[in-house]
């Protein structure tokens, strides 16, 4: 090869190192910056893309009667979206891509009926889900009843009133209908407490409470009741005359127990007329206590009752309230929009609200996120059922396939689909979802809700039996000896217990609690300080025991030892036959002392989960599901840093410094330079096998860390190899290049890796 060959080869691999150089760094600045694992999309979504695709219409009603925006569209409009791109990623309906119809009637019938129609009438149609409302079913239901049903259309509906469909065999419901649920334990509610006069105060013109009414005179028998009471309605406001007629006939009446069937907004007229005639008498409420203003609730002189399937008094969803501890806050803020076109601004009933932070576990924010997240189970419920192996069928096949699965594999006793926020099942008969109600009671003049101190669970056979509610506190002392390697932690706490039943440490189960392999028992020890009886020192009719003892935990170390880790004593009776629901205090009134040997707590609350277990009789295979209910009493906590800085962050930041400062020396001492940054790469391998290791599926932030100080180091090498080739050197630009990446690129991606672990604390934290 010619001399002018040779130097134009040398000055193409100049080239080509230099380009290699910038490229490297360009991965130490992005690929350092990336998430510790990808996730990888399957490639089913080809076959998803060229197959016709499947729509499911989802029924949704904003409001502009209201102040402000309740949020759910948005949360629902959200959640089945993300329930959307997961399928349609996972390969989408049987090989077919789903597609969403938001399907907005605006709270007036008429478009109601047109919204249906127009999602029945879809040839792709798999499913309907959504229609809230009880008028407005109603009035669909009168209109285009033989449609829906010649449909052949799964209709997964949120009705209460079970007369409303059914006689159409395709629809469901996601709500605990009045006949299966709502009246069955209201009836049983009234005979436990040994009510004997009955009063019943509804509307004269609203579905939901004529249906309760005449179902509740049906059920009380030759008692009746001591008296009724259906309200009229005038631009929705009662008649001031016709209330106090009412609370005057009440109160001449004397019941012992009033229901109050007129829906949460017009609920506190109708309180405020029964205390101003002086009525005693408990109430139980149809809506919720906790959207009464408070000087109505706590004026009212008896206990205040009412039913709820979700939002318990001071526990959270567990599932649900992980998933928003995991995110970020702003992403789950759905409630509080001001809505300009409400009549209520015009008349001055709005008044506009005080500037705070959005709190994503404010009430109404989680009534908001409870409706969207249940939509999106329903699409997840439909794409699991009417998923199939195989040929891949038409639409048809798939309608009758979504049917059958809700009738069988999803059937109330039979089975149930664990969705991402909830546990579903279908009463085979009735078609509607399978949820009994919590008594909810906020005692006079204590001026907070609970849960009462009797519920209702159902037997095997279906029947209604009463269960007994747990009210019950852990009081966290410390945790030491947490162990991300063998994913335990030690924990003394306080436990106290009250119940109208004599429940103990027996009748419950520490969930949680680590099984010694040697014994097969669980490595807790718990020490009786108060039996419930007569005490100077402790309340009476509390247990109080102290606990202590080894307990597991499910770390996620990918942002080590940045990190945040949830703790929890997790408790569910010990006996499915013997179950309880555990009412933990309010949050204000919990200790919030916890000595946390290298954690610092950011948050605790109580969440509530349910498992239900399947089990198949073998000589009779006969199906069926136990449920178990578990309650966590839950501490967040962020590990300290401190010590992970001195021993790991200050050293490599020395050995970065010094490495970085021999680039400075004479080129003419290149072995000088070149043994200080070998030297400095051998020492950050040393520290990182000298420091104690977290055993971890994914690359955790140390591990890039250390990564990052490696490449940043091996690049100076490589640039100072470089620096002093006679080839690169006989290429001034080339040169140039090189000690500009030499001196500048290097502080610049150390600036940038410190605010990326900066971002990810923030984030994380």
């Amino acid at each position: 090869m010619s001399g002018n060959g040779f130097r134009g080869a040398a000055a193409s691999i100049g080239r080509c190192l230099t380009s290699f150089a910038i490229m490297v760094i360009g991965c130490a600045a992005g690929g350092m910056i990336m998430p510790a694992t990808a996730t990888a999309q399957p490639v089913e979504t080809a076959e998803a893309a060229a197959r016709p695709p499947v729509s499911i219409g989802v029924l949704v009603s904003s409001r502009t009667d209201v102040c402000f925006d309740t949020g759910q569209v948005g949360a629902i409009t959200k959640f089945v979206k993300l329930e959307q791109n997961r399928i349609n990623q996972r390969g989408g309906i049987g090989g077919r891509k789903l597609e969403i119809d938001i399907l907005d009637d605006a709270s007036k019938p008429e478009r109601t009926v047109a919204n249906v129609r127009k999602a029945l009438i879809n040839p792709s149609a798999l499913a309907v889900v959504g229609l809230t409302n009880s008028n407005r079913a109603k009035s669909t239901f009168d209109e285009l009843g033989s449609t829906i049903q010649a449909s052949g259309v799964p209709f997964i509906s949120d009705i209460s009133v079970n007369t409303i469909f059914a006689k159409y065999p395709n629809v469901f419901t996601t709500r605990a209908t009045q006949d299966d649920e709502r009246l069955p334990v209201t009836v049983s509610f009234v005979k436990a407490l040994s009510f004997q006069r009955v009063a019943f105060v509804g509307l004269k013109d609203m579905v939901f409470s004529a249906s309760f009414a005449d179902g509740l005179k049906a059920a009380m028998g030759e008692k009746g009741l001591a008296a009724e009471h259906r309200l009229t309605m005038t631009d929705d406001k009662f008649n001031p005359a016709e209330t106090d007629a009412m609370a005057a006939d009440l109160k001449a009446k004397n019941p012992d127990l009033v229901i109050l069937a007129v829906s949460g907004a017009r609920t506190p007229d109708i309180l405020k007329a029964l205390t101003s005639a002086g009525m005693t008498a408990p109430v139980l409420l149809f809506g919720r206590i906790d959207m009464l203003p408070p000087d109505v609730s706590k004026a009212y002189p008896s206990d205040l009752y009412q039913l709820a399937w979700d939002s318990l008094p001071d526990v959270f969803n567990a599932r649900l309230r992980k998933r928003i501890g995991d995110d970020a806050s702003e992403t789950w803020v759905f409630e509080g929009g001001k809505i300009a076109a409400a009549p209520g601004w015009a008349k001055g009933e709005c008044k506009e609200r005080t500037a705070a932070d959005p709190d994503p576990l404010e009430a109404a924010n989680l009534r908001a996120i409870s409706f969207g997240t249940q939509f999106a189970d329903m699409i997840a419920l439909i794409a699991k059922a009417a998923a199939v192996e195989g040929p891949k069928p038409e639409i048809s096949a798939m309608r009758s396939l979504v049917m059958r699965e809700l009738g069988s594999t999803y059937a109330s006793g039979r089975g149930v689909f664990r969705g991402s926020f909830e546990t579903w099942s279908f009463d085979r008969t009735s078609r509607a979802a399978s949820r009994l109600p919590f008594i909810i009671m906020q005692p006079s003049g204590l001026g907070r809700r609970q849960l009462a101190p009797i519920q209702f669970t159902r037997s095997k056979t279906g029947a209604l039996r009463q269960i007994a509610t747990l009210y019950a506190d852990v009081d966290l002392i410390r945790t030491y000896n947490i162990d991300d390697n063998d994913k335990t932690f030690f924990a003394e706490f306080y436990l106290s217990l009250r119940s109208t039943t004599a429940i103990t440490t027996d009748d419950i189960e520490f969930v949680n609690a680590y099984l010694d392999p040697r014994t097969g028992g669980r490595q807790i020890t718990v020490t009786n300080l108060h039996d419930g009886g007569p005490s100077a020192a402790y309340p009476a009719g509390m247990r109080i025991y102290k606990v202590s003892g080894r307990f597991l935990f499910q770390p996620d170390l990918a942002n080590f030892p940045f990190d945040s880790q949830t703790f929890q004593i997790s408790i569910q009776p010990k006996r499915a036959d013997a179950p309880f629901l555990v009412q933990p205090p309010p949050f204000d009134l919990r200790d919030k002392t916890v000595d946390a040997d290298g954690w610092d707590v950011r948050a605790q609350y109580v969440g509530y989960d349910s498992d239900f277990v399947p089990i198949v009789d073998a000589f009779t295979l006969d199906p069926s599901v136990v449920p178990f209910y578990t309650s966590n009493f839950v501490w967040q906590m962020d590990r300290q840093t401190t010590d992970y800085y001195l021993r790991v962050v200050v050293p490599l930041a020395f050995i970065l410094i010094v490495a970085y400062l021999s680039i400075f020396i004479p080129q003419i001492h290149f072995e000088a330079i070149v043994t200080i940054q070998v030297t400095a790469l051998l020492s950050a391998v040393a520290l990182y096998f000298s420091i104690p290791k977290v055993s971890s599926d994914t690359a955790t932030i140390s591990d890039r860390i250390f990564v990052f100080d490696y490449m940043l180091v091996c690049l100076m090498i490589v640039i100072s190899i470089l620096r002093v080739n006679r080839h690169v050197a006989s290429r001034p630009w080339l040169k140039t290049s090189l000690l500009v990446i030499h001196v500048a690129g290097f502080p610049i991606l150390v600036v940038a890796m410190g605010w990326y672990i900066m971002d990810i604390t923030n984030r994380v934290r």
